[in-house]
């Protein structure tokens, strides 16, 4: 790129025609970096490979040229058709509160119904844990448009407002039986109890405010998914499974009527669980994967299985034990993330240092299941070489309900030489035989500093999210995941992005 004047921001010139227009930013023939200014742009890439950073700006107008470009880029940014990989930005803080941080948004989930896709997350994040808003975002197009809000009645900030003091982990399901989405959401109250509240839409456009599932000293990390199974005798049941900090016990609670009542506790694994994640099996039966981190020994990727609709839950067993290498400043907890295939093959990833020389790095690891029962080993997915110095962490994967063997990916990952965080994507047609090379999702490598601060009790480090996402609609694949660019005015610039890829 050409610097016409001294910039951080690498930009080649600025036209202004009044107070009304956009600055111009262009690259040189050999492509590059470009960043957009805090006002409307027209961001002008040229031919080779742009890198082009769009977002938390004004309306721009973005055209890339020859090359396979990667552009970062507001919701209601106008970007032309030669821009190969587009992600918008779907978060926004409207919070105020004095305790969290601006802008900041993390943990994102997404789930899809034909080419409807539904995502939600935490939006502005203390630093002592959870949020003060939960956002959604809904795209009946497959992930390519979107539209954006925050639930009502959930935190004091709300609208309309609620009576929790904040809210974290959510997770997004559809009930097809009932015509319903459900949003699951951890809400801490200022008298120290926390609730698991169920948000609902026939829409997924217009939330009503929450119902109480249940109510304790300290809860953690719920996770919510509905029964649409054809063949399944449980259709229609909704489950929402959480962790019982206080009473160190795992459990699970079924809903049979659209997440409007929710039946009482029942156990399903031991105090060391974190992080279950639920897959419906085609005949109703449930395999409920999780970390499981005891104070002592290794930690491990378990599965405990119920065949009677969540009414009992057999014995905890062990799919892989974790190895992981420390991340370094970022908050990354090795939690698995899983979804099922249409043949029902059920995919685990994590990431994982077991194929590195002296455990010096992590890769992401992907195990499978055809039954709940037998598991593959653990297999790494080839983004790199494994003496490539580059760290992966904090992964989220898909699988296409209407396909065998069709799985993505979406993870972070360090650059080994300079120690940015990046965003990447990979796809396999074969159950994870073999994988696409890898495709770069961030425009601008960013700096842990960027990212909220998470340092909280022992979980110290900069705040990615614990867990990323990937939902397949309407053929695509839309991963959603956190970006950042630098800090202005005294806010961060942290926020959800979704993509929609072939």
């Amino acid at each position: 790129m050409t610097v016409r004047r001294p910039a951080l921001l690498l930009l080649a010139f600025a036209i202004f025609a009044g107070p009304a227009a956009a600055a111009r930013i262009e690259a040189t023939v050999k492509g590059g970096l470009l960043v957009g200014t805090p006002k409307p742009d027209r961001i002008v890439g040229r031919a080779g490979n742009d890198m082009i950073q769009a977002a938390f700006g004004g309306i721009d107008n973005v055209s890339c040229g020859r090359g396979l470009d990667v552009v970062a880029a507001d919701r209601e940014d106008r970007i032309a058709a030669d821009c190969e990989v587009i992600s918008r930005r779907l978060s926004h803080d409207t919070s105020t509160s004095t305790r969290a941080q601006h802008e900041t948004a993390v943990e994102p989930d997404d789930f899809a119904s034909g080419s409807t896709v539904v995502s939600t997350y935490q939006v502005g994040r203390w630093q002592s844990g959870a949020s003060s808003l939960i956002g959604w975002a809904t795209s009946v197009d497959a992930g390519r448009t979107w539209r954006t809000g925050t639930l009502p009645n959930l935190t004091a900030e709300s609208s309309p407002t609620g009576d929790a003091l904040r809210a974290s982990d959510p997770a997004v399901a559809y009930d097809s039986v009932h015509g319903v989405w459900l949003i699951s959401t951890l809400a801490l109250y200022s008298d120290g109890l926390s609730r698991i509240l169920i948000s609902t839409s026939s829409d997924a456009l217009h939330w009503n405010a929450p119902v109480a599932v249940t109510v304790a000293d300290d809860l953690d990390k719920e996770w919510v998914v509905c029964d649409n199974a054809a063949a399944s005798p449980f259709r229609g049941r909704c489950y929402v499974m959480f962790h019982n900090l206080d009473e160190r016990r795992s459990v699970s609670q079924s809903s049979t009527d659209g997440g409007q009542t929710w039946a009482p506790e029942v156990r399903v694994g031991d105090d060391n669980l974190v992080g279950l994640q639920p897959v419906v099996r085609s005949d109703g039966s449930l395999d409920v994967v999780s970390g499981s981190f005891p104070d002592r020994g290794p930690g491990s990727i378990v599965v405990i299985r119920s065949t009677d609709g969540g009414v009992t839950f057999g014995d905890t067993a062990t799919i892989a034990v974790v190895q992981q290498h420390d991340t370094s400043g970022i908050r990354a907890l090795p939690l698995p993330s899983a979804d099922i295939d249409a043949s029902g093959r059920v995919y685990v990833s994590w990431h994982d240092c077991r194929f590195r020389t002296g455990c010096n790095a992590n890769d992401v690891v992907v195990a499978s299941s055809p039954d709940g029962v037998s598991w593959s080993p653990p297999g790494r997915v080839p983004i790199d070489g494994t003496g490539s110095g580059i760290d992966h962490f904090i992964t989220g994967l898909g699988a296409a309900p209407n396909a065998s063997g069709r799985i993505g990916v979406v993870y972070a990952f360090r650059r080994g030489s300079t120690g940015a965080i990046g965003i990447g994507f990979t796809t396999s047609r074969d159950g994870g035989a073999h994988w696409t090379k890898a495709q770069q999702l961030d425009a601008q490598p960013m700096a842990p500093s960027w990212f909220a601060d998470a340092a909280n009790g022992n979980e110290l480090g900069r705040m990615l999210g614990d867990y990323f996402s990937v939902a397949f609609a309407g053929g695509r694949w839309v991963p959603v995941f956190a970006l950042a660019a630098p800090p202005l005015a005294g806010r961060f610039r942290e926020a959800i992005f979704a993509s929609s890829l072939r």
